[in-house]
């Protein structure tokens, strides 16, 4: 049997190339639909642009009916090819003992949502994860 090598290159994160210039956020911005239109947790987000800040407006669904649950600053990411041009992002939405981390990445026209649910409000409900899909109209 032959053998083969394969050489892998790592870089550590302070190795990576400085870049002038903020993130370019208009790939993101808009507002978005889930492309499942019977969802039960996010509905649609709204990403703005507040002076240089993305700014994330989420709204879930009960019985059909929006819930807004307001405004958060998120984080937005480049890539390692693109990196001033917002890619994805992160925000932390904290409603009354429910705490949710929704992380993104955006790619051919869709974002994908994924949140991480946890209930800080003694109920002893479980945390979870899902993951949606967003298109813009």
């Amino acid at each position: 049997m032959e053998s083969t090598k394969q050489l892998v290159k790592y870089m550590k994160a302070d190795e990576r190339p400085s870049v002038d210039g903020s993130i370019d956020l208009s790939s993101l911005l808009g507002e978005w639909f889930n492309t499942k239109s019977d969802t039960n947790y996010i509905k649609k987000v709204i990403l703005s642009d507040r002076d240089g800040s993305l700014i994330v407006n989420a709204y879930g669904t009960s019985d059909g009916d929006l819930i807004d649950w307001g405004e958060a600053e998120a984080i937005p990411y480049g890539t390692d090819k693109s990196p001033l041009i917002a890619a994805g992002f992160h925000a932390l939405y904290s409603l009354d003992g429910i705490e949710s981390l929704l992380v993104s990445n955006h790619k051919l026209g869709i974002i994908v949502i994924q949140s991480y649910t946890r209930y800080l409000d003694g109920s002893g409900r479980p945390k979870h994860f899902g993951r949606e899909f967003f298109y813009r109209k």
